[in-house]
């Protein structure tokens, strides 16, 4: 089964998107644009590493979706202990 390939056009469609969207949000974190030209945007990544974005990771504390995962974990073991 072959895959079917984008054309060139799509794939600049989906870079372009991916700039607007870091350029937008390097703008409205740093009120700059982060790079010089508009194609290092598609490379780059647009992100605060700072101790206090990455609180949760530097402190070893769960996120979300763990939490939620345990959650769900529990509920269905309290299912299961009701069911017998």
């Amino acid at each position: 089964m072959e895959k079917e390939q984008r054309g060139t056009e799509y794939r600049r469609y989906i870079r372009s998107k991916a700039i607007l969207r870091k350029k937008r949000i390097s703008n409205s974190v740093y009120g700059l644009d982060w790079y010089k030209h508009d194609g290092q945007y598609s490379k780059g990544k647009i992100h605060c590493g700072c101790g206090l974005c990455k609180f949760g990771k530097r402190y070893g504390l769960p996120t979300t979706r763990d939490m939620r995962e345990k959650l769900r974990e529990r509920i269905l073991l309290d299912d299961y202990k009701k069911t017998q």
